[in-house]
């Protein structure tokens, strides 16, 4: 009698063998191409939206995913050090935080408040105790609207001066400024958007940089940009549907004109300058190329090596940077942190310390 048997299956490492150097090939050839296409190609705001944490973490797994195979080892070792490399540089880590540590600033430093305060007074929690515990000398808010599908304005200013007796408040569609110094000047920077609606709602979609010029005395002026990007997509729309891909290209159509009024309206501005706010933009996006040169980003102060804001409530995990502080050399930042909002928003808020 003869047995005749059934072959032994394949180990698992073996039969995983052709999946591995497919992936090692496939993730240098991701980052490649967006290395070329974020912040070109408004198809790429979709693939932006990872975590830039992964631009390093993918390499490094797939390295020791290859590690019990001999032969694999050295040209997978040499991919994902090819895809490492760029990876470093976008994926989000503070190394400067290493060797970087707040001054002490000097007296007549001013305090500033930078938070997405997601839907004005929205969730019934101590907002304006909230802010007002911050001492800040001047608060850059957005979203100054109420919750909905279609944007609608706020009508808080009332509390407002209420909450900041003797602050100058400047309000342009959903940003709001309020500076404790006299404000000499103020205007959303013009950007020449596509607008289909009229009213406030025409001016909550092209209003989204406001410069207020803030008098420091002794004929000094600071420059502070308040800004607020629009999102990159609908989280609420699926991907079969063809309203999500309308989306992303018409937010990407409101981004770009936003970035270019920034670098004009900096570009002719001779003053110090500050620009805080809610960029949605991740340290892994192209558009912060888009930044104007002049602009130095106050990261390298904040204390984690893996700063993120967003997402800053239940609990959930931060992955993503999207708030950001830049100033011109003449301003110096003594300190810059990120500060939990207790739920009352899903960003963090950003407080610096400077001088001019």
């Amino acid at each position: 009698m003869t047995t005749v048997l059934d072959p032994a299956p394949a180990p698992v490492a073996a039969r995983s063998r052709p999946v591995l150097p497919f992936l090692v090939a496939l993730w240098p050839a991701f980052v490649l191409a967006h290395l070329v296409l974020s912040g070109r190609w408004w198809l790429w705001l979709v693939p932006d939206i990872v975590p830039p944490l992964v631009f390093t973490a993918v390499p490094v797994v797939l390295a020791a995913g290859a590690a019990p195979f001999r032969r694999l080892r050295r040209p997978v070792a040499l991919l994902s050090l090819a895809a490492l490399i760029p990876g470093v540089f976008i994926s989000g880590w503070n190394v400067p935080a290493l060797w970087t540590s707040p001054t002490t600033p000097p007296p007549g430093a001013l305090t500033v408040f930078s938070w997405n305060t997601e839907y004005w007074d929205s969730d019934g929690g101590p907002f304006y105790p909230f802010l007002q515990r911050q001492h800040a000398d001047i608060y850059l808010l957005q979203e100054y609207l109420n919750d909905g599908d279609i944007p609608t304005p706020v009508h808080d200013l009332e509390r407002l001066q209420a909450a900041f007796p003797g602050y100058h408040i400047a309000i342009a569609g959903e940003l709001v400024t309020v500076s404790r110094l006299p404000i000499l000047r103020t205007y959303p920077l013009p950007a020449d958007v596509p607008l289909t609606d009229t009213g406030w709602v025409a001016e909550f979609v092209r209003d989204k940089i406001l410069r207020t010029d803030v008098d420091l005395g002794s004929g000094h002026v600071l420059s502070v940009y308040n800004l607020h990007l629009p999102v990159q997509l609908s989280p609420g729309l699926s991907v079969f549907d063809g309203a999500f891909w309308r989306t992303v290209r018409d937010q990407h159509a409101q981004r770009e004109p936003q970035l270019r009024a920034l670098a004009a309206d900096v570009s002719a501005n001779a003053n110090p300058i500050l620009v805080a706010g809610d960029f949605n933009t991740s340290p892994a996006m192209g558009d912060l190329r888009k930044v104007p040169s002049r602009l130095h980003d106050a990261g390298a102060l904040l204390p984690s090596l893996y700063p993120a804001s967003w997402r800053d409530r239940d609990g959930l995990p931060r992955w993503w940077r999207l708030d950001w502080a830049y100033t011109t050399s003449d301003v110096r930042v003594h300190s810059y942190e990120f500060g939990r909002t207790d739920g009352q928003s899903d960003h963090s808020f950003q407080l610096l310390r400077l001088s001019v």
